[in-house]
C-alpha cells in the first residue's frame, strides 16, 4: 500500500472511490472546484495503482485544519488503511504546527481517538445542516 502526500489526482477517479459510498459528485467540474479549495490531501493506491483510499484537508495554512471525505474503498476496509492515511495527515499537519478538527459520526469516534481526537465543547457547539435546507421556505 502506498501512502501519498498531495499527488496529481483525477477526479474521474476520485468520484469512482466517493461512488462506493454513493457520494459522488455531479456535475464532475464541483469536485474538481472541491479539489482545487484544499490544502492538501493524502491518498492511498494498492500495488495495482488502484485509489483506495483518500482524505481530503481544508486549512488556513498557518493555526486551524477540517479534515472530511474520510475514503477507504470497501474492499479495502479494516486492513488497516485508514490508519495509515490519518497517520501521514497527522505526520502533516504536526510537521505544520497545524491544529486539526474533524466531525466523526458516533460510530467512527473511537477510531479517531486513536489519533488524539476528544469531544470537546469549551462553552462551544458544533452545528451543521443534514437535509437540503436550499428548497426550505
Amino acid at each position: 500500500m502506498r501512502i501519498i502526500r498531495n499527488e496529481t489526482l483525477s477526479i474521474i477517479e476520485l468520484n469512482k472511490l466517493l461512488e462506493d459510498y454513493n457520494w459522488n459528485i455531479e456535475p464532475i467540474e464541483k469536485l474538481q472546484m472541491s479539489l482545487d479549495l484544499s490544502w492538501g490531501w493524502v491518498t492511498a493506491r494498492d500495488s495495482e495503482d488502484k485509489l483506495v483510499g483518500f482524505v481530503q484537508i481544508l486549512s488556513d495554512g498557518s493555526t486551524h485544519a477540517y479534515i472530511f471525505r474520510m475514503l477507504v474503498h470497501s474492499d479495502y476496509r479494516k486492513q488497516g488503511v485508514g490508519t495509515m492515511i490519518m497517520n501521514e495527515v497527522m505526520s502533516l499537519l504536526k510537521e505544520n504546527k497545524i491544529y486539526p478538527t474533524l466531525v466523526a459520526s458516533p460510530n467512527n469516534a473511537s477510531f479517531y481517538s486513536k489519533f488524539g481526537f476528544k469531544t470537546h465543547d469549551e462553552g462551544r457547539t458544533a452545528m451543521c445542516i443534514r437535509h437540503p435546507f436550499w428548497n426550505v421556505d
